[in-house]
């Protein structure tokens, strides 16, 4: 995504993009973050299984989780597992083997799905990687055995890992001997709408209908409509971090006539995604006349955010379609 981050940059400091006018608020208090995950040794590779989530939201499906790492088993010296009932097992790419969604709520808890080959890194490396994503401290041999304990009943070895901490883990996973990714080229020329908007790949709902056109600061737009009545969407990018979750989260409330929530509050009125590749909130403010379904990625050199405004019925109409686009949005080229 770095290659993104520089066009993006650039296109704000040449005066293609207009950052909007952010109110501030006080920042809700973190949710407390729970990864749940396994590690299991199979034919002369390592496979790794997680899912990040806050812990309100994991708690209540630990034993399904437990339940589907019980299915591991070894065939023919390759690891193979049993989808669980209501679970999605979707394709890998070249960063995972495989990607699970599962869950009552939208969007849904993601699994994520590794292999390396060898012991990829160790168990006390691993360990100690996903306790850093957690803003953990760092642990020794000795504590590995509580830390990371073998789970019974199942047909080949798991190792369990089930940790607590106050930072949101990445979205991707990485290789412990990957290495890193090379700066890209500097440009003596800052890029166009066109450079920016050719990077980006996603599939239109049908009856979204695209402005080759938008409108400045905006780097696509849609409009639908239906018998609700017409709603629009854009895709924007703001400089400078575009202001907190919850100076977003409340001045779309207020767009939409909706009154400003406490720090309490606030920790409620968003639910984590991936979009793009990167960690990001959807949120919605359904207001008498009017609403707002939006994605924000936030950065703090820039963050972009993904919207839905319009009559009420038309955005609830619409939000599967809205969460289609967003979760095909993507860089050419570029996988999570």
């Amino acid at each position: 995504m770095r290659s993104l981050l520089l066009s993006l940059l650039l296109l704000a400091s040449a005066g293609c993009g207009r950052q909007e006018e952010v109110r501030h608020y006080r920042a809700p208090k973190d949710p407390v973050w729970r990864m749940l995950g396994a590690v299991v040794p199979v034919g002369g590779a390592t496979w790794f299984f997680k899912v990040p989530a806050p812990a309100d939201r994991l708690d209540p499906v630990r034993d399904e989780v437990l339940s589907f790492f019980r299915t591991m088993r070894a065939e023919a010296g390759q690891l193979r597992w049993t989808v669980p009932a209501g679970w999605i097992e979707e394709k890998g790419n070249a960063q995972r083997e495989a990607t699970l969604k599962f869950g009552d709520l939208d969007p849904k808890l993601e699994l994520s799905v590794v292999r390396f080959q060898g012991d990829g890194g160790g168990m006390l490396a691993n360990l100690n990687r996903w306790r850093g994503q957690l803003g953990l401290d760092p642990v020794g041999e000795a504590d590995l055995a509580e830390q990371a304990k073998k789970l019974e009943g199942a047909a080949t070895d798991v190792w369990v890992v089930d940790l607590r901490g106050p930072n949101r883990p990445g979205a991707g996973p990485k290789a412990m001997a990957k290495p890193a990714e090379p700066e890209p080229p500097a440009r003596t020329h800052p890029p166009s709408l066109d450079d920016v908007r050719g990077m980006f790949s996603f599939e239109r709902p049908p009856s979204w209908k695209e402005n080759p056109q938008p409108s400045q600061g905006r780097i696509f737009e849609f409009s639908v409509d239906d018998a609700g009545g017409s709603a629009l969407i854009t895709l924007s990018a703001l400089p400078n971090g575009g202001g907190t979750l919850a100076d977003n989260i409340n001045r779309w409330r207020q767009q939409v006539g909706l009154d400003s929530l406490n720090p309490s509050e606030l920790v409620k009125a968003a639910a984590p995604i991936t979009f793009i590749g990167s960690d990001a909130w959807l949120v919605e403010a359904i207001g008498k006349d009017s609403a707002i379904l939006a994605v924000a990625a936030l950065n703090p050199q820039f963050s972009i955010f993904l919207k839905m405004i319009g009559p009420p019925a038309t955005v609830q109409a619409q939000r599967g379609a809205f969460m289609r686009i967003a979760q095909t949005f993507q860089m050419k080229g570029h996988h999570d």
